[in-house]
């Protein structure tokens, strides 16, 4: 045998040579604890802690470290977050690929979107770069990010009726989890409705440098992006977190699309933003100090606003610039330089029923329960140096007076003085622009912009305006064209703690009426004999309106007040004219006395007490050449039916007696000595009537007594039977109407001591029923020449 052969071989395991090592230093009589000791330690040092095992071990976790560091963790961690997002929150997560490097300690995502729960895309981005650098922090216990980076991001916003956004929908279910789920496991949301337009930020880029979370520890950071409606933006600058925020950087805006203001806006007027773009520039600072400062400058360029629901115009302008703005939002001030509009353009509309088309813009706004009464909210102070107009257009329509007035103000420029809360002394406001081809307006005046029913008043003068282009907003209440004439306006208002006094001035010149226009809602008012009564002898005509009131008064409104006085005053002169008319003759002239003359029933004879009227009204007459008179020709079927009838049957009565021979002086239906020719006419009358059953009608007999028989109401219902039977046509009472018309024609052209007028100038008017109390008036009417 060899010398091999009698060498035993050493157990392959790890735990067989352990064993058979401890076994070996028994062999040499080493004691049981020299043995663990020493042992142990030579068996490690031999198994273990060799060069070459190290070597493996270290490998080994390099290369486990290597293969989660870049391969499970990317594909853990994008498995959890999109199933977390869907089971969480039911929306979709879509994540291109994750990249994470476990010696550079960086994260890399790309192709990132999150769906909202319709489908429609809430954020994503192209790429994420963060180098979290966490070898420095584990030493330092400090969260440091030396770079971040954040490429191609975007945001798609979007507001509903119910005041919730998309992302605060997010943010309200991802802090509400679990969700509420239906039996099918679904989750469970209220309807959202209303979606406005959507605020989308595309191509947003941001980075940070040098992050380090620790007090005092500042940080730059860049944002900058574009809105897919148009318009960029920028802001860089320094960012710290601790101990407070503290963010401050240099904003840069341009050409930002108003239209996506158009939601908020929405929620306090009706309009719509059709074109406008903002840019701005200055320092934005949110910090302990101030949750929110701003300095800088801003303009809005091609402003365009209309009625939401409607294509006309508003307001709008060509370029409104600001170069200097304060902005603190926990001094609660804004304060501005002088604000330059250039070519600013607004329509004023006043409609038939007094309303505004700017007060139709405000939006009602609900109470909100338990919210603090407006005096208990600090007030927010408002100092802007002064607002400056240049080449302005006013378009001014006012429907809601009985001249409906528009015009069009153009080249309008002036300003208002410094505006400063807390001032006594009011803003100054001047302004002047061109009215039509050769018109003049002028708005002067001073008033509380922060209060204006404290103090405020205000001067219009509109000078020189041509009236005939006024026709089309004029036929509206005059049912007539303009055909000539020009108007001069001066227009005052003054308030006085919510006191109105307004003055109203209105000069037409040479106004002259044109041909009918027919417009259903042309006023009935005699507009012609207006201006014939109230035109002086250089064809001028002057109108004073006075408008008092309480605006405080819920029941007060000043475009149904100034109407209602124009109409008042149009009104006194036209329903009484004959007033101005015997102001005229002077004296003791009597207005009723010139506009009416009184007949009897059945009667056209003027009675001597209505000539004196008649006679003053012919002097009237002479003094307005433009003033025509009307007669109607009344008649009252009531009270000259029956007198015609009498009249008729004692005629036939004097006629039958006049042939029988018969001589009574005063002859009478009723009387007695006409008894028997009174018989006769009922006979003839009603031959089917036997006169003695009439007579037995009015014979009565008591018991024991004999028969009394009442002859004076026989007679008398003889009478009114023979009255009743005379037949007067309406042919018959017209014709006594138009002799009446006739009379005082007769009167009015020559008879008594004033001059003759002109004939054309008396106009017969159609027989007319009125009614009458006792005497039968005939109205005299006048009209425009």
């Amino acid at each position: 045998m060899s010398v091999q052969g009698h060498v035993k071989a050493k157990p392959a395991c790890l735990a067989s040579r352990f064993l058979y090592y401890m076994g070996a230093m028994r062999a040499k009589g080493k004691s049981m604890k020299t043995i663990t000791a020493r042992s142990a330690w030579s068996w490690l040092h031999e198994y273990w802690l060799n060069l070459r095992r190290i070597r493996f071990w270290l490998v080994a976790v390099v290369i486990v470290y290597t293969l989660v560091g870049f391969l499970v963790l990317p594909w853990v961690a994008t498995g959890y977050a999109v199933n977390m997002v869907a089971d969480d929150l039911g929306r979709d997560l879509r994540i291109g690929a994750v990249h994470t490097n476990p010696f550079m300690l960086t994260l890399e995502v790309e192709d990132l979107a999150l769906d909202d729960v319709d489908g429609k895309e809430l954020i994503g981005f192209e790429r994420l770069f963060v180098d979290v650098a966490a070898w420095s922090s584990l030493f330092e216990w400090t969260a440091v990010v030396p770079t971040a980076r954040l490429e191609g991001a975007r945001v798609h916003e979007e507001g509903f009726d119910s005041g919730q956004t998309r992302f605060t929908r997010l943010l309200a279910e991802f802090i509400s989890r679990p969700l509420p789920r239906d039996e099918e496991g679904m989750i469970v949301r209220p309807v959202q409705r209303g979606p406005t337009v959507p605020i989308a930020l595309d191509d947003v880029d941001f980075s940070v440098d040098d992050f380090i979370l620790a007090d005092d520890a500042v940080a730059p950071f860049q944002v900058s992006g574009r809105f897919a409606l148009g318009g960029e933006f920028a802001f860089g600058g320094e960012v710290q977190l601790l101990p407070g925020l503290d963010l401050a950087g240099t904003l840069e805006v341009e050409d930002l699309a108003l239209a996506l203001a158009e939601p908020f806006a929405q929620r306090f007027v009706h309009v719509r933003i059709d074109s406008g773009k903002l840019s701005a520039e200055g320092e934005l600072r949110s910090g302990p100090d101030d949750p929110l400062t701003y300095a800088g400058s801003a303009r809005i360029d091609a402003l365009d606003m209309g009625e939401r629901d409607g294509d006309k115009e508003v307001v709008g302008w060509q370029a409104l610039v600001v170069d200097k703005i304060d902005f603190r939002l926990g001094a609660r001030l804004l304060e501005l330089s002088v604000i330059r509009i250039d070519q600013p353009f607004a329509r004023v509309f006043i409609a038939e029923d007094h309303s505004t088309n700017l007060g139709d813009l405000l939006v009602e706004q609900p109470a909100t329960p338990g919210a603090a009464p407006e005096d208990e909210t600090e007030p927010f102070d408002i100092v802007v140096d002064g607002v400056r107009l240049d080449g302005g257009v006013l378009a001014f329509t006012d429907h809601s007076l009985p001249l409906p007035f528009a015009t069009r103000v153009q080249q309008l420029k002036g300003g208002i003085s410094r505006l400063s809360p807390g001032v006594e002394e009011p803003a100054r406001v001047d302004l002047e622009g061109r009215v039509a081809d050769y018109g003049q307006a002028q708005i002067n005046g001073e008033l509380n912009p922060w209060n204006p029913l404290s103090r405020a008043r205000v001067a219009l003068d509109f000078d020189n305006l041509a009236i005939p282009a006024f026709t089309p907003y004029a036929v509206q209440f005059a049912g007539r064209r303009i055909a000539a004439g020009r108007a001069d306006l001066d227009l005052t208002y003054e308030l006085i703690d919510g006191r109105l006094d307004a003055r109203n001035h209105i000069v037409l010149r040479d106004l002259k009426l044109g041909e009918s226009f027919e417009h259903p809602n042309a006023t009935n008012l005699p507009l012609g004999l207006a201006i014939a009564l109230l035109k002086d002898s250089d064809g001028v005509i002057k109108v004073d309106i006075p408008v008092q009131g309480n605006v405080n008064d819920p029941e007060f409104s000043f475009g149904p007040a100034i109407r209602q006085a124009l109409t008042d005053i149009l009104q006194s002169i036209i329903t009484s004219p004959f007033r101005l008319l015997a102001s005229l003759v002077g004296g003791d002239a009597d207005p009723d006395e010139l506009a009416k003359v009184a007949f009897a029933p059945g009667s056209s004879e003027v009675a001597p007490p209505q000539r004196k009227g008649l006679d003053q009204l012919r002097t009237a007459l002479n003094k307005r050449p433009e003033l025509a008179v009307a007669l109607p020709a009344p008649y009252a079927p009531d009270v000259d039916r029956p007198a015609l009838q009498r009249q008729w049957a004692r005629a036939a009565l004097v006629e039958r007696l006049d042939q029988a021979g018969i001589n009574v002086a005063n002859p009478s239906l009723e009387a007695a000595e006409t008894r028997e020719t009174l018989e006769a006419m009922f006979a003839d009358r009603y031959p089917q009537r036997a006169l003695g059953d009439v007579r037995e009608r009015f014979t009565s007999a008591a018991e024991n007594e004999p028969p009394k028989f009442d002859a004076t109401a026989y007679r008398e219902h003889l009478a009114t039977q023979v009255t009743a039977a005379q037949t007067v046509t309406e042919v018959d009472l017209k014709a006594l109407a138009q002799a009446r018309a006739d009379a005082v024609r007769k009167f009015i052209l020559g008879e008594g001591d004033a001059p003759a007028i002109e004939p054309e100038r008396v106009r017969w008017m159609p027989p007319i029923e009125v009614e009458a109390n006792g005497a039968v008036i005939l109205e005299i009417g006048l009209a425009a020449d």
